[in-house]
């Protein structure tokens, strides 16, 4: 599990707390960019499959299954609205509470350095392959050790939110913040199911209508 953890999250954990902290400050994403992450992510699900095959298992052993259900998608498209709804909530809280504090809630980092200036195949690619590498490391795969470990379904919930929370404070404390009400309905819904698939699929929506909406609002 710490392999498996170190080689997909050690350069997102670390990249994102040095944006937060003001010590990196990233321009627009390039094509060298956008191909340097997909390798990461490529690296990091290859390494979860030799892991699994060590271990005797399969993907399906952690919940991934490729033949869709009708109900898969009806519960991808409820996590996706529940997630959204429960993050924005969430959100505007945390903005409330920064006025009432007479602070400015800013995001550490800006959407250009995310998705770049021009609507290519690297950036689509990236944001399709996203999901599947997220939701089966840190979701699928660290829910299923932990609680093999530790026999704490508990632990392993909030060990996955944490860590996926932790990757995203390069969006500032209040964004990285909001998004633990959807990490830890994906993550219930997880535990509830044993099925992946419908969790990558809502957050493919999500990060597809972050990239449409960026761009819609960039031209």
């Amino acid at each position: 599990m710490c392999l498996v953890l170190t080689v997909g999250f050690l350069i997102p954990v670390v990249s994102s707390l040095c944006i937060f902290l003001g010590w990196w400050h990233p321009g627009p994403a390039t094509s060298y960019r956008f191909v340097r992450r997909i390798t990461l992510e490529l690296v990091a699900l290859v390494c979860l499959y030799l892991v699994l095959s060590h271990q005797k298992k399969r993907f399906q052993d952690i919940g991934l299954s490729l033949a869709i259900r009708l109900t898969d998608l009806g519960h991808s498209f409820a996590l996706f609205f529940g997630a959204l709804f429960a993050s924005a909530l969430l959100g505007v809280v945390l903005k409330l509470v920064y006025v009432f504090l007479g602070r400015v809630s800013r995001p550490q980092l800006d959407r250009a350095a995310l998705f770049g200036t021009v609507l290519g195949v690297l950036p689509v690619l990236y944001v399709l392959l996203n999901p599947f590498y997220e939701e089966l490391l840190v979701r699928a795969f660290l829910i299923s050790e932990t609680e093999a470990i530790y026999r704490s379904t508990a632990l392993a919930v909030f060990m996955s939110v944490a860590l996926q929370t932790s990757y995203h404070f390069y969006q500032g404390l209040p964004g990285a913040l909001s998004h633990v009400p959807a990490f830890l309905l994906f993550s219930l819904y997880f535990v509830r199911t044993r099925r992946i698939l419908p969790v990558i699929l809502a957050h493919m929506f999500m990060d597809v209508s972050a990239l449409a909406l960026y761009f819609r609002h960039l031209h």
